[in-house]
């Protein structure tokens, strides 16, 4: 269950074209490797931490769950290569180009002046491009929430917002107004008087390109066979310092933790990956369980919800704003709590990285939802090779992050 001398082939595709790396180094990041590497430089280098969206790309990927293909928007500069096993990546050089066509984001976010030095662009036309694949007529909030992880020093973010509100319809009124009151250009007659010689309007949206899902990259075939078949077998990738293992399944991850104990488990990096590169934390060994089906899985209780560790945030905030929709008010006060959280603990690219087993484990008071979960009542299964724990078993063993070395967190249940 070590490592090997040898590596296994990494397969993935970036913007249609396929790669397979043979050699594949856990250190290297999918910003360095799109920039130096492929020689993709539309991904920016900005903060390095996953803090300004510059380095915002696409990835989909197969969910046999679901059995559909899933979009996010992620950190290039925290995404291991080695974690893209049976994943597609679009840039922003494959959403379009002026040698070939512009896609309609690209066009908007131009022809709105939401574009000046230019450094943040790209990342703003990933974020929105990654939202119309999945909703493609979006509310002005969903385009808000899109954004939040995406930083601009130039504009004040007004032409941007202004721009890409177009995919969705709304009146050219102002943000802080509800398109039918409230209004800036209400509270100031002067801005309404007619002059035929004046132009209120910033840019004509008539002759917009319209969206259209034939210019999308389809997702390769090639990459739904192989996540039908990864849960087959697991992958290891060495490096010269760091050795990073994907077991396949839940057996051999817990066998894995009870021979390492103290290696720490990675899916979204979001809290590793920024200890190694800007910290200096060294692991010789890392496990990645993202692939192991069970830590993913979402269920409907009778008394609750129940989330493997292993599902992002971004995944829990959708399935709590479902449950809220559908439920009375006073059975989802601890839902709409944490759903106030969910909506201001870091950007959309983090929160579609960042996995609830993942913030409970590191306890970051910036992005802690253990004060929550506790008051809500939340119950806790891990797991160890040979056991399945309650949290009310393992209590009197010690602190979280203590236990941690030793058990796995398997799934947590919310109660309504």
């Amino acid at each position: 269950m070590t490592c090997k001398d040898q590596s296994d082939e990494l397969i993935f595709f970036i913007n249609g074209r396929k790669i397979v790396e043979k050699n594949a180094d856990p250190e290297v990041m999918l910003l360095t490797y799109l920039r130096k590497k492929v020689r993709l430089t539309g991904v920016k280098y900005g903060c390095g931490g996953g803090g300004c969206g510059a380095c915002t790309v696409m990835i989909s990927r197969y969910d046999t769950l679901q059995s559909r293909v899933l979009h996010f928007s992620v950190n290039a500069c925290l995404l291991p290569i080695v974690s893209l096993h049976g994943v597609a990546v679009t840039t922003v050089e494959g959403v379009g180009s002026t040698k070939t066509k512009l896609h309609p984001v690209q066009e908007r976010i131009a022809k709105a002046h939401g574009s000046q030095c230019g450094f943040c662009t790209p990342g703003m036309v990933m974020s929105m491009y990654t939202l119309l694949r999945n909703i493609p007529e979006p509310s002005i909030e969903d385009i808000r929430e899109a954004l939040t992880g995406n930083l601009c020093r130039c504009t004040g973010y007004r032409p941007i917002i202004d721009g890409f509100k177009t995919f969705c319809g709304a009146s050219k009124c102002c943000q802080n107004g509800n398109d039918t009151k409230n209004c800036c250009l209400d509270q100031e007659p002067e801005l309404n008087q007619e002059d035929d010689e004046i132009s209120s309007e910033l840019f004509k949206t008539d002759d917009f390109l319209p969206l259209d899902p034939t210019q999308d990259l389809i997702f390769p075939p090639e990459l739904m066979l192989l996540a039908r078949q990864q849960g087959s077998g697991r992958l290891v990738f060495q490096g010269e310092r760091l050795c990073w293992i994907s077991p396949g399944n839940l057996a051999e991850l817990l066998e894995l933790k009870a021979q390492h104990p103290s290696t720490p488990l990675v899916i979204g990096n979001t809290t590793v990956g920024p200890n190694m590169k800007l910290k200096g934390v060294s692991h010789p060994l890392i496990i990645a369980p993202a692939g192991i089906v069970e830590l993913s899985v979402v269920k409907n209780l009778e008394d609750g919800i129940s989330f493997g560790a292993g599902c992002s945030l971004s995944v829990m905030k959708d399935e709590l704003k479902r449950v809220v929709s559908e439920l009375s008010e006073e059975k989802v006060e601890v839902y709409q709590a944490l759903l106030q959280t969910l909506s201001c603990l870091a950007g959309k690219q983090i929160r579609n990285m960042a996995t609830l087993g993942g913030n409970i484990l590191s306890a970051n008071p910036k992005y802690d939802l253990n004060s929550i979960l506790s008051a809500g009542g939340c119950t806790l299964t891990l797991a160890s090779k040979g056991k399945e724990w309650g949290w009310n078993q393992i209590a009197s063993i010690g602190i979280l992050s203590r236990t941690c070395l030793v058990l796995i967190i398997y799934s947590s249940v919310l109660n309504r």
